[in-house]
């Protein structure tokens, strides 16, 4: 597919621009940073192994559905790298509206432990239950059992190990509850979610608390490890189930010596491919959706055992999907920037990426510029954490994936805002030098 060569220049050369643009100003918890490394190995990376590695296109093996299309692909890598040039240039906004205002001091709200410890002593004894409840096989009600609050209940452990580690910083027990949750949900042979975002939230804590803006070298290999392994995570939780454990170690060692099995294991998360065919879907449906696909978040928190009918948060997958192209029916994704196109068309990639941009980069900016015991702090690391998702999955993810799985932080979040609970101050400002230690200058009333 060697169609795609000027395309790809002209994409590296974007990514290469606007990372030196971008580079002092970055941080490993900043969204552009994780937008550019999406970016990079979504499109980019895949595009150089359809153009001159010989990777098949997506339904290149199936019979019954229709391959994707050079010409598809070329659409799909000019529109992505317009969102990641709307996205960085939003960003990079931000960036100048903040630094205008940076001899100001900002207002923020103070982590209360009280509170975290409160909110922990009952949620990590019933989200321990339900893990293992979930686990054991205990017998349920079918109302209980396919309950999205109970099957988020097993997330809630790992969800107050986050907040106890934000008040205390790691204490022995924190550290021994969240390697045993993760070691446990890594063999479960579903949900890798469940390992990948707990890891990006205790790395990015630990980088702030240090005052460190990238990882250190043994993060960094700790990260290369886990994406050798992270493709093939859910067979070796299968095989430790079906108590094959010599299976799993195979599957293990696979993930680091044998590269066509790392490449067949992957192939079902070729995003690009998704996203390209999506563009076509949308436009042979001919329908917008105008923003009504966001509004599911609305309906998502009443029981489906209290209405069976409620509209699902993919919903829109049924309307465009057709018989050549299951989307809806193979679990595909669309990406953010797809999400965007079936809402909005063409615009939608100037009005997502910009405000995502923008807002992101504004309230990481404002949240890690002052001490480490701030409310606002903990909960952009939380929503940081989910980013990754969110321009995987679509917009929604950023609150399924922060707000409904784990439901600890939002009470947490909710008794913070009750009068006279968490203290309001007024901190230095973020220019000042002292601004990331207990830069405080007044208690507000």
């Amino acid at each position: 597919m060697n169609s795609l060569t000027p395309y790809l220049i002209v994409d590296i050369c974007l990514v290469v621009g606007l990372a030196l643009a971008l580079v002092s100003r970055l941080s490993f918890w900043h969204p552009a940073t994780v937008y550019l490394l999406f970016h990079l190995y979504s499109f980019s990376w895949r595009a150089v192994n359809l153009a001159y590695l010989g990777a098949a296109p997506m339904y290149a093996n199936n019979p019954n559905a229709d391959v994707i299309s050079a010409a598809e692909y070329e659409r799909a890598l000019v529109c992505a790298d317009i969102g990641l040039l709307v996205f960085c240039s939003a960003a990079l906004l931000a960036h100048a509206k903040f630094q205008r205002a940076s001899q100001q001091p900002i207002i923020r709200r103070t982590l209360s432990p009280q509170i975290i410890t409160l909110v922990c002593v009952f949620a990590m004894p019933a989200g321990l239950w339900a893990l293992f409840a979930a686990k054991a096989g205990v017998s349920l009600s079918d109302a209980v059992a396919d309950s999205g609050y109970f099957q988020s209940m097993a997330m809630w452990p790992i969800g107050c190990v986050g907040m106890l580690v934000y008040a205390y910083g790691f204490r022995w027990y924190s550290v021994m509850i969240g390697i045993l949750y993760i070691a446990l949900v890594a063999l479960q042979g579903y949900h890798r979610f469940m390992v990948l975002l707990p890891l990006i939230f205790f790395a990015a804590y630990y980088l702030q608390s240090r005052r460190r803006s990238w990882p250190t070298p043994l993060i960094i290999v700790g990260g290369l490890a886990l994406a050798l392994v992270f493709p093939r995570l859910k067979y070796i939780g299968q095989a430790y189930q079906n108590g094959d454990t010599g299976e799993a170690l195979y599957q293990l060692a696979l993930s680091f010596t044998d590269k066509k099995t790392f490449d067949d294991v992957s192939a079902g998360e070729e995003f690009f491919d998704q996203f390209a065919g999506s563009l076509t879907l949308v436009d042979e449906s001919g329908k917008k959706f105008y923003g009504s696909t966001y509004l599911a978040i609305v309906t998502l928190p009443i029981p489906r055992s209290m209405w069976a009918d409620k509209p699902g948060l993919a919903d829109h997958m049924n309307e465009i999907s057709t018989s050549r192209r299951q989307y809806n029916l193979e679990g595909r994704i669309l990406t953010y920037l797809g999400e965007a196109y079936l809402n909005f068309g063409y615009f939608g990639f100037l009005l997502v990426p910009g405000m995502l941009g923008f807002l992101l980069s504004n309230w990481c900016l404002r949240a890690t510029s002052g001490p480490m015991r701030r409310l606002d702090r903990y909960l952009y690391t939380v929503f940081f954490m989910a980013l990754i998702q969110t321009y995987r999955d679509g917009v929604l993810s950023l609150f399924v994936f922060t707000i409904v799985h784990n439901i600890p932080m939002a009470v947490a979040w909710a008794l913070h805002l009750f009068p006279g609970v968490a203290p309001r101050v007024l901190d230095l400002p973020p220019a000042d030098p002292r601004a990331p230690e207990d830069g405080m200058i007044a208690v507000l009333p």
